[in-house]
């Protein structure tokens, strides 16, 4: 009867997507399935995808606008072969997986964000997506899957995310508000004017809910999480762009981001744990550019980096306990592209960060790293259908030594609609500072003592990507890919009650990964797109020369499906995802299987967002999520009682009202 239900409902959204009433639009408004676009990640120069060797996702300004995303985070959900691991509480951090991995790089325009001292939550990520600017102010995401270690160097194993920002050539604001489920509320706004050679863009928002729940998939019911689980974020963004000449221009620019609430912890049976969370980020960055008006584009730019966090705790005792956490970085890049001819071009750069971080609870005194880097990438059209990308770079870090990664891609295009690509890289993460130096106690929050180790190793690897993209139609597109990724000396907290210090940071893996990605987009009239894709992802671990196991923490197949229904006054966007083949395992209090298994191998969500026009400069929305109140969860694990320890958040809805002017 529920699989009934659930087949009815689907069918009635779809066909209301497809058959509301308004007039009808011209081809040209609605998205456009090309390969003819530019791209900047994989080269650091601008490249057409066509001819760019690399798995490559791009989400535009209009597709954040038409499905309402609510932050950076939510967008990336959509983009195949991406996972953002969310453990359904709002104060805590959420997490981006490319191609399964946590290494993930995440610049805006081009400005590395990442932490050096790494998550409170995480093994490998470092960065909370929940600091990054509101999706307002973005002109689109490109979304590199597959190493990007010879041009980016450290944390870019997974891949490279690169938030490209609006620019600030024309005056227009908007303004939003909404409010939904959880005493959910949101508010936005954002401007920007031109006032001859000087641009300015400037975007605050600010998002609440007032509680989590939950679907228990043990007894079916849909609960409100123990204790206080609200959340508050605030941000605020301003660009300068000041035109000096036609060849030159100096940006300067801001970003704030506040990130507070409390933290209940897992979903337990017979424990308590909460916590009152506060993080907050501050970047300030200039940047020159020169060559604008010629094809031989440079930069030069400087950035400084703030994070605070706190985070008031109970301890398993019934007493409290604050941990502080503290971290600046100071970072200058500089770059320039050289035409060596036509059909030649090399790009060359340097870059140089230094990171101070104090945890007190953790280390003795501060720590500090710093990283200098050179790199060259050469994209050369050796014959009229084919390109060859290499790159090479070489980084001095303090504390992981030297090291040089290489890179090399061939493309070949069969026409402006289809090409054929392989791609290999090597690795290089550096361990991060909590990894380095950690040192905690035994008896705090009544664990064991945790350590870690100075004299680790830096993880190394390399990564293969084949791949194949076409236009069989002018209304439909195909994309097939397959990687391979091996990592050695990989890094990881491990518990060994047969050792002396129970809980340490070693050198103990060897991990290989393998997966495909098959992404089609249809086009079925001027009203009605399609977006479906699988991907298929298989992640082993070798502990220690003990044989490879598989990560029982990722779901190896997972599948999307969206339609999008757009006139002159509708506009409404389906999204269906569902995984299949997680493992499964009993709650065992003599095993950590139950850390790393799911309740139910298989899950499935909808979500849709419906927006009406009102006029030209005013619109409405309703968006809900969870549509069939699932119980599932991102992160593995499971509780003695069979419930999930990190469910994710129940059946939901939010209305609001847009307004441009």
């Amino acid at each position: 009867m529920k699989k009934m239900s659930k087949g009815m409902l689907m069918t009635a959204l779809i066909c209301g997507a497809v058959y509301l009433g308004g007039s009808p639009v011209y081809a040209s408004e609605l998205q456009e399935f090309s390969l003819d676009e530019y791209v900047v990640t994989a080269a650091r120069t601008e490249t057409k995808l066509v001819d760019t060797p690399a798995n490559i996702s791009v989400v535009d300004a209009q597709t954040i606008e038409e499905r309402h995303y609510q932050d950076v985070s939510e967008v990336l959900k959509d983009v195949p072969g991406a996972t953002i691991m969310d453990d359904g509480v709002g104060a805590n951090e959420k997490v981006l997986k490319l191609n399964g991995d946590e290494r993930v790089l995440v610049l805006i325009d081009g400005r590395r964000v990442n932490s050096d001292m790494g998550l409170t939550n995480s093994a490998r990520a470092s960065l909370d997506m929940n600091q990054l600017p509101d999706v307002d102010l973005i002109e689109r995401i490109e979304v590199l899957k597959g190493a990007g270690g010879a041009l980016y160097g450290s944390d870019a194993v997974g891949g490279v995310v690169n938030i490209i920002t609006k620019k600030t050539d024309k005056n227009y604001g908007k303004v939003s508000l909404g409010f939904g489920s959880n005493d959910k509320r949101d508010m936005s706004a954002m401007y920007s004017f031109k006032e001859g050679k000087t641009g300015l863009i400037v975007a605050a928002v600010k998002d609440k809910q007032g509680y989590y729940k939950f679907k228990d998939i043990s007894d079916n019911r849909t609960k409100r999480r123990d204790g206080n689980s609200n959340f508050e974020n605030e941000k605020f963004s301003l660009k300068l762009v000041q035109e000096i000449t036609d060849d030159t221009e100096l940006t300067i620019g801001y970003d704030f981001s506040n990130y507070e609430g409390r933290n209940p912890g897992a979903v337990t049976s017979g424990m308590s744990y909460w916590g009152i969370q506060d993080k907050e980020s501050q970047n300030m960055y200039a940047k020159f550019d020169w060559g604008l008006a010629n094809r031989d584009i440079g930069y030069i730019q400087v950035y400084h980096h703030k994070l605070d966090y706190s985070n008031l705790y109970n301890n398993w005792d019934g007493t409290t306990s604050t941990a502080y956490l503290k971290e600046d970085t100071t970072g200058i890049d500089v770059q320039q592209e050289i035409s060596i001819s036509d059909n030649n071009k090399i790009v060359i750069g340097a870059s140089y960060r230094d990171t101070d971080a104090e945890n007190p609870d953790s280390y003795a005194t501060g720590k500090n790293i710093d990283n200098l880097a050179f790199f060259l990438n050469d994209t050369w059209n050796f014959a009229p259908t084919w390109t060859l990308n290499a790159g090479v770079r070489y980084d001095d870090h303090s504390q992981a030594g030297d090291e040089t990664t290489m890179s090399a891609g061939i493309n070949k295009k069969f026409d402006e609609e289809s090409h054929i690509y392989f791609n290999w890289s090597q690795v290089f993460k550096a361990p991060n500072i909590d990894d380095l130096f950690t040192f905690i106690p035994a008896g705090t929050m009544g664990g064991s003592a945790t350590y870690g180790d100075p004299n680790l190793k830096p993880e190394t690897g390399d990564v293969w990507t084949l791949g194949y993209n076409t236009k069989i139609s002018d209304n439909t597109v195909l994309g097939i890919n397959y990687f391979e990724s091996n990592l050695k000396d990989a890094i990881d907290w491990v518990y060994d009650p047969n050792y002396v210090d129970p809980t340490r940071v070693r050198n103990v893996d060897e991990q290989k990964k393998k997966g495909m990605e098959f992404t089609v987009n249809h086009k079925l009239n001027n009203n009605v797109d399609f977006i479906a894709s699988y991907t298929y992802l298989k992640v082993e671990n070798n502990d220690e020369g003990k044989g490879f196991v598989r990560d029982w923490n990722v779901m190896p197949n997972v599948y999307r499906l969206g339609v999008k229904y757009k006139d002159g006054k509708w506009d409404t966007n389906i999204w269906l995802r569902a995984g299949n083949g997680g493992a499964t395992h009993k709650y065992d209090k003599f095993s950590t299987l139950d850390g790393q298994s799911y309740v139910d191998s298989s899950y499935w969500t909808l979500d849709a967002t419906i927006t009406y026009k009102a006029t030209k400069d005013l619109s409405f929305y309703a968006k809900g999520y969870n549509l069939f109140n699932e119980s599932y969860a991102d992160f593995a694990g499971v509780n003695s009682s069979g419930s999930y320890s990190y469910p994710a958040q129940s059946r939901r809805f939010i209305v609001g009202a847009e307004y441009k002017f």
